[in-house]
């Protein structure tokens, strides 16, 4: 299929330039150039043709849960991902998929079932070893494997067997092995990879710029349930690689050696790993920071003390009550409801945040669903009478006989003021007790995957600018993202019938319908507010604010960090 049709396959799908993270993923809220295409060799000249990578750029980073990108689901992960790791497409600044390792846009059957991909001559692993369409395969395999149990997996499910692999844990190893060569990627040769679906997909082509199928590399993997190296012992095709790591402290990256795309700007980007933001305000005031989140609670204060530093811009992330639906006593909708119908969110967004999010009982944000916004204020919304019958309807009156609720937060002053105003709207409003439980980010993380809680505040940041990134895999019964345990067959019926509707309107009426279906009882989530981006970033660094995006998680650019440079030396 020709480039043309590739582009007509895209905007079937809808997906349009925006001006949060895919990457986005499970997340908290603490709250023109396309990398990777063209170039040559990191080491030979910086963007514009300006001589070797010089400097170094420091940052305010989270401390990952996995180095595993065919495992993660989280965006502090994934945003280390593309630092040192890219697939066969690479998302723009508008989010569309350009080629990186891939020669071009794929080769698409008439049907749009078979994708046919050339890969650019000669790629290297930074070890210097060959990159080939076999370690393609091996890491659209290692997504599909039970043994890995990928979160994202339910993003490559329509590839032919993919299924069938994920869902083998309980089989033989023999019957594994089976339907892993079932499974619909091959290499035909060593440049020349191939994919076969089950159904044409509309937004396909932009899920082959995605984590989940970054190469493996089939060198150092014996096979496809090899454990996956750690930062210092992997092999890298991104455009930095680590050169030191001590976990909850800091990494520090260099410039791969072998990278095939737009030459690099810096010689070492080093990451501070610390999950408070108000801390790294204080070490961007010191300089031992040079770009960072910036710390919402005192916002005011930054917009003055920061005014040319400071930078403000809309994400595709909406943060709310995360319920397991499991777990007593939020497995009761009456107690959802009430919960959510007990939070002033306006006021919460302007005590603790001064107003840089957005108050909302909406899940999907307007830019996707084509709403106005508002939509389920009278189900969700602040309105403590409601609140209380609901509370009375579940079982305790004026919060009488009602059990311990635990909050899980991650350690740090937004999420301490965060926690202390629901308990105090609560009690308030109910006469219920919460407690507040703080742990480290990776912990969190963790505890959020295996569905260690009762109830957290967390929610989605958008991986790709479709409604269906909202639904897929997270809200469906069973989905390998859906840790809230949700499941409600009438919520399944309309997003089966959405994924593979080429009718587009048609097709986001159906999400829209699931959207309702998902909130009408706050079924694993209640709303509370959409983000705002807001990073400091030093006047010395370039390619940053240039190349900001929705999807960022530590500075702007993220997805960019060949485009960084600094004129600090």
């Amino acid at each position: 299929m020709t480039k043309r049709y590739w582009r007509t396959l895209l905007s079937a799908a809808a997906i349009v330039a925006v001006a949060v993270a895919a990457v986005a993923c499970g997340d908290d809220d603490d709250d023109s150039g396309s990398g990777g295409n063209g170039g040559s060799a990191a080491t030979a000249t910086a963007p514009g043709g300006t001589g070797a990578p010089s400097g170094t750029i420091t940052i305010g980073a989270t401390q990952f849960e996995t180095w595993d990108p065919h495992f993660s689901d989280f965006a502090q992960d994934i945003a280390h991902f593309v630092y040192v790791w890219r697939g066969l497409y690479h998302l723009d600044i508008n989010d569309k998929p350009q080629p990186a390792m891939a020669d071009g846009a794929p080769q698409v059957s008439s049907d749009g079932k078979t994708y046919t991909i050339k890969l650019k001559k000669d790629l290297k692993w930074s070890d210097g070893q060959p990159l080939t369409a076999e370690d393609f395969v091996l890491g659209i395999q290692r997504t599909c494997n039970p043994d890995v149990a990928g979160h994202y997996q339910y993003i490559l499910m329509n590839i032919v067997g993919c299924d069938d692999y994920y869902n083998a844990a309980d089989k033989s190893a023999a019957e594994k092995e089976e339907l892993r060569k079932k499974v619909g990627v091959r290499a035909i040769d060593a440049q020349t990879l191939e994919i076969k679906i089950q159904e044409a997909q509309p937004t396909f082509p932009i899920i082959l710029a995605l984590w989940p199928t970054f190469p493996a590399p089939k060198h150092k993997l014996a096979s496809v349930d090899a454990p996956w190296p750690g930062p210092l012992e992997n092999v890298y095709n991104g455009p930095f690689m680590p050169s030191a790591y001590t976990e909850k402290a800091s990494m520090e990256l260099k410039p791969n050696p072998n990278w095939s795309g737009t030459p690099v700007g810096v010689e070492k980007v080093v990451l501070k790993y610390v999950d408070d933001a108000a801390v790294l305000n204080n070490a961007y005031r010191t300089g031992e920071v040079d770009a960072t989140v910036a710390n919402k609670p005192e916002l005011d204060k930054l917009k003055t003390e920061f005014a040319k530093e400071l930078h403000l811009y809309p994400a595709t992330r909406t943060i709310g009550l995360e319920f397991n639906v499991t777990k007593s006593p939020v497995d009761k909708p009456e107690v959802r409801l009430a919960l959510s119908q007990a939070t002033d969110r306006a006021t919460l967004v302007k005590v603790i945040f001064k107003d840089a999010n957005t108050p909302t009982t909406s899940w999907v944000p307007p830019a996707r669903n084509g709403l106005k916004g508002g939509e389920y204020d009278a189900i969700l919304g602040f309105n403590p009478t409601k609140a209380k019958e609901n509370l009375a309807k579940a079982g305790y009156p004026d919060g009488k006989g009602f059990p311990e609720l635990t909050l899980l937060l991650v350690d740090n002053q937004t999420s301490k003021l965060l926690g202390e105003f629901l308990q105090a709207e609560w009690k308030k409003h109910l006469g219920i007790d919460l407690k507040l439980e703080f742990v480290d980010s990776k912990t969190r993380s963790s505890r959020f995957n295996s569905s260690d809680f009762q109830l957290v505040t967390g929610g989605w940041q958008e991986d790709y600018p479709d409604p269906e990134n909202w639904f897929l895999g997270l809200w469906e019964t069973g989905g390998s993202i859906n840790k809230t345990k949700t499941s409600i067959k009438a919520l399944d019926d309309i997003i089966a019938k959405a994924k593979f509707n080429t009718n587009d309107e048609q097709r986001r009426q159906q999400y829209r319908e699931a959207e309702k279906l998902l909130l009408q009882e706050a079924n694993g989530i209640a709303p509370l507010w959409h983000t705002l981006a807001a990073f400091l970033v030093k006047p010395h660094i370039s390619g940053m604010v240039e190349n900001k995006r929705p999807g960022d998680t530590f500075v702007p650019g993220d997805w960019y960090i060949e485009l960084w440079k600094t004129s600090k030396k």
